[in-house]
């Protein structure tokens, strides 16, 4: 079946100005254009459209989308996959946050106590999501799946008392950072509690403590501007760098 523009906008939901932007930028062109200057569309643009449409409701940026277009449709295929699994634990996630708030308010109201293991629960279980939605794919690529099973493991059954020293340590690392960054050349004692404080942390979720693994990951921190972004954005500009000097400088077995 054909469609003109305004009929395919119709179907789609979209505006006929996002269709005429979509021509013009070369993402979804027109099967013809009659002499009347009318646009004219086809089953394959009308698939076309709904993939576009479909990376649009995941938020990817235009360019993003045209560049996935482009490629082999097994790619593409993979792409979804990979979304797919990505909503999936988002979906886990705020079903599990629901059933938090669900309790709590239930313990408000009847005043019941709610043990602290279930206040963090929900957290801890959202924690975990993040992070393989964010760094799942590079922690696979660096570790095997039994040592990040163990870890998220460790993780998902820390008391609340070890889930706030947790959070304790990060806040004393982060402060020892921005330390270190007010300091011209970093002298020992201040990388070596840099170090120890980040190896605690790392003690609440790994199951055993290996200084090859600690410079390893503190390599990956320092190549992808994700990991960077994390330390940067909480103590400051070069506090990545800082924490990777610390580690290689007192990590060793």
């Amino acid at each position: 079946m054909s469609y003109q523009i305004k009929q395919l906008a119709s179907l789609a939901g979209v505006s006929v100005r996002t269709l005429r932007y979509y021509d013009q930028i070369g993402l979804l062109k027109p099967a013809r254009v009659g002499a009347n200057g009318y646009r004219y569309y086809e089953a394959e643009q009308v698939d076309r459209l709904q993939r576009i449409c479909l990376y649009r409701a995941m938020r990817l940026p235009l360019a993003e989308i045209g560049t996935l277009l482009t490629q082999p449709i097994t790619q593409q295929v993979a792409s979804l996959q990979h979304q797919y699994q990505n909503l999936l634990q988002e979906r886990e996630h705020l079903d599990k946050m629901l059933v938090l708030i669900q309790t709590t308010i239930q313990t408000q109201r009847e005043d019941v106590t709610m043990t602290d293991e279930t206040k963090f629960k929900a957290f801890k279980d959202a924690a975990l999501t993040q992070n393989e939605a964010d760094y799942g794919k590079e922690l696979r690529a660096t570790y095997d799946e039994s040592t990040l099973q163990a870890a998220n493991t460790k993780f998902a059954n820390l008391s609340a008392a070890d889930y706030q020293q947790m959070t304790t340590v990060e806040t004393e690392l982060i402060k020892e950072l921005k330390h270190g960054l007010t300091v011209t050349n970093l002298d020992d004692t201040t990388a070596q509690r840099i170090y120890t404080l980040h190896r605690q942390w790392l003690g609440f979720t790994w199951p055993k403590y290996s200084a090859a693994m600690h410079r390893g990951l503190a390599e990956m921190y320092l190549a992808d501007h994700r990991f960077q972004k994390y330390y940067d954005d909480r103590a400051g500009a070069g506090a990545t760098a800082l924490l990777v000097q610390s580690i290689r400088k007192n990590a060793h077995d």
